[in-house]
């Protein structure tokens, strides 16, 4: 086949290649990867752009439970009385969708709202909340949690990107054909594929 009929199938086939939900794979694999550091996100929560501009983006909706991020990052261990405190009071934060990205808002429920627990369950309250604000303000929480997301969000678009760029490539379009057993009539010559 010359090389500009190929080119012109092949824009048109791309055109029309992905008239479906491409991208929920993708979705779903990132839902499996963020889970365990105790991130919700809905059926319906993700947003992306692909129009390859500086606008492009990819962001999601949805919750953070900080006792199940402190324990995949094992800060359970490293700040043990934030850890009880947060899991005693069910913090989360939550993620919003931006334009631009994702953003993280956590207001440190367990400040102050939390009795001493655990191996720290004879200490005075006053020394429990002093120790409760001492090891928030060093795991810096909220902005710990936005650099994570963000770093996540960066990965979705990456692999929404790469999908998308695989699924309408020049190789797929000939596996297409290949796989539908569509030949193409070059002009004065027999049919042939583009294998």
């Amino acid at each position: 086949m010359a090389p500009q009929r190929f080119q012109e199938e092949y824009l048109k086939w791309a055109e029309y290649a992905l008239d479906y939900d491409w991208w929920e794979y993708v979705e779903e694999g990132f839902r499996e990867d963020v889970r365990p550091f105790g991130v919700t996100i809905g059926p319906n929560d993700m947003h992306f752009s692909l129009s390859y501009s500086q606008g492009d983006y990819a962001a999601f909706t949805g919750r953070i439970d900080i006792a199940e991020y402190m324990q995949a990052k094992g800060w359970d261990v490293e700040y043990p009385a934030l850890y009880l405190a947060v899991t005693d009071c069910g913090d989360y934060a939550t993620v919003s969708d931006r334009w631009s990205g994702a953003r993280v808002s956590y207001d440190g429920a367990c400040i102050g709202n939390t009795y001493p627990d655990g191996v720290f369950k004879n200490l005075e309250q006053g020394a429990w909340d002093e120790l409760i604000d001492e090891q928030y303000y060093a795991a810096s929480l909220e902005d710990e949690l936005q650099s994570y997301v963000d770093e996540v969000c960066n990965n979705l678009y990456r692999m929404l990107r790469d999908e998308y760029e695989h699924l309408t490539s020049e190789e797929a379009f000939i596996d297409s054909c290949e796989c539908n057993e569509i030949t193409f009539e070059i002009e004065g010559e027999t049919n042939e594929t583009f294998a």
